[in-house]
């Protein structure tokens, strides 16, 4: 089938239909009549794994696509992110995002609505917007990736439900993971400088927000062409639990045990096997060498 021919450029929508127990796979219907009644014609393909996602849009700009709309959550926006990360094409085909996750951090920080409704207006009427997408090791991000406690956290969450809301499982996952974790001895290496120190997490954002609205790097810019870095070091369990209610106000970056740079590069060692996760998924174990890609992918976002 030739790809129909739109003002956004031809169009590919990728639906997953385990987002949020299946919500945007019920909503699907409503939304695409959205766009079609607007007279946005477009493909679409509903997924069966997220490695059919990134694949999907890996081969967009191949298959003569322009713009590829993600319908999900955070992620299937960070399966998307990869695959067009991976494309042979140029230009690589513009991102569209119609939020139907539990956390939705990424469309959170590009101001796109959290109504998915209200996102396919974004989708029809919006502009393009050229932003940074991190990298770990071979793989991407959109929002924030991280090594140690939030790590395992992520790990343990990835494991339930998905139906549950964003923020509130994350922090159940935050302190069921407190019972059992302690910092290790790890060393990291910012822009060449080299620290050895007891780690409690080091995240390297791109982006503000992750955990469904916990504002982790407040001095996170997706334009600026560096990772926003915030580390911790030897956290006890009450400290953690004082520091948590602020991690939502950005105020945790006052905490003497909480660190927060930018940089360029950050590679993190250490002889425990720490895992990494990236946009809460999990996609390897330490060394995790992090950078950032600059203006790397176009979003369509909602006109100023």
């Amino acid at each position: 089938m030739s790809p129909p021919r739109t003002p956004l450029g031809r169009t590919l929508a990728i639906i997953n239909p385990f987002s949020a127990k299946g919500r945007a796979r019920r909503a699907w219907p409503e939304i695409s009549a959205t766009l079609r009644d607007a007279g946005l014609p477009f493909d679409e393909v509903t997924t069966h794994s997220p490695e059919e996602g990134m694949e999907l849009a890996a081969r967009a700009g191949g298959d003569g696509y322009a713009v590829v709309i993600s319908a999900g959550g955070d992620g299937t926006t960070h399966w998307a992110v990869n695959g067009l990360m991976r494309s042979r094409t140029s230009p690589v085909p513009a991102l569209a995002i119609i939020p139907e996750g539990t956390a939705n951090d990424f469309p959170r920080c590009l101001r796109i609505p959290l109504n998915p409704r209200a996102a396919a207006r974004t989708v029809l009427d919006g502009t393009r917007r050229r932003v940074d997408i991190g990298q770990v090791n071979d793989h991407y991000f959109a929002t924030i990736s991280g090594v140690g406690f939030d790590a395992e956290v992520a790990q343990l969450v990835n494991r339930w439900p998905r139906w549950i809301k964003g923020t509130t499982v994350y922090v159940a996952g935050i302190l069921q993971t407190l019972v059992t974790y302690r910092p290790v001895d790890a060393r990291i290496t910012i822009d060449g400088q080299e620290q050895q120190l007891k780690l409690f997490l080091l995240a390297a954002a791109n982006t503000n927000w992750y955990g469904g609205g916990m504002y982790m790097a407040p001095h996170a810019n997706i334009e600026d062409g560096l990772l926003a870095v915030v580390y911790a070091t030897d956290l006890t369990k009450l400290e953690t639990l004082a520091v948590l209610p602020k991690v939502f106000s950005g105020r945790h970056l006052t905490h003497p045990k909480v660190a927060h740079t930018t940089a360029r590069d950050v590679r993190v060692d250490s002889v425990a096997p720490l895992a990494i996760h990236a946009d809460g998924e999990i996609v390897g174990k330490v060394p995790a060498v992090f950078r950032i890609v600059p203006r790397a992918i176009e979003v369509v976002v909602p006109r100023a």
